[in-house]
């Protein structure tokens, strides 16, 4: 469910909700959803709790079902790729302080890491197109 959507369910029961309940302070004060809906249930308004409910559900799915970005793999495999490199390398010395991927391309190939670096430009090529 939209944010505008459970804005929207909000302030459509907030209109018939006595001002001093629970669940109208909480809409009224921002509160986030988890609370609002204990409120509503505790309030007696279980409609309300369930829509926010489901829709609490709906976002922790939405977050699970979040595919890695680009940046997440990349990073991903420069950790894997930091094993194998001696501490002293320019190339490892960037990854572990997190510099920006064309930084870590160029110690790669100034250190002759050519896969690394091939993989870095084409994050790079990728990530300026998208």
């Amino acid at each position: 469910m939209k944010n505008t959507d459970i804005a929207t369910v909000l302030q459509t029961f907030r209109r018939d909700l006595p001002n001093d309940s629970r669940t109208a302070k909480a809409i009224d004060g921002g509160a986030p959803l988890a609370e609002i809906s204990e409120c509503a249930e505790a309030d007696g308004v279980h409609q309300l709790a369930a829509v926010l409910f489901e829709a609490q559900q709906e976002d922790g799915q939405a977050r699970e079902d979040r595919a890695p970005t680009l940046e997440d793999m990349v990073r991903e495999r420069l950790a894997n790729f930091r094993a194998d490199l001696p501490d002293g390398s320019e190339t490892a010395k960037a990854i572990d302080r997190k510099a920006p991927l064309g930084e870590i391309s160029e110690h790669a190939q100034a250190e002759g890491l050519n896969e690394l670096a091939a993989v870095l430009f084409e994050a790079q090529q990728e990530r300026a197109q998208g």
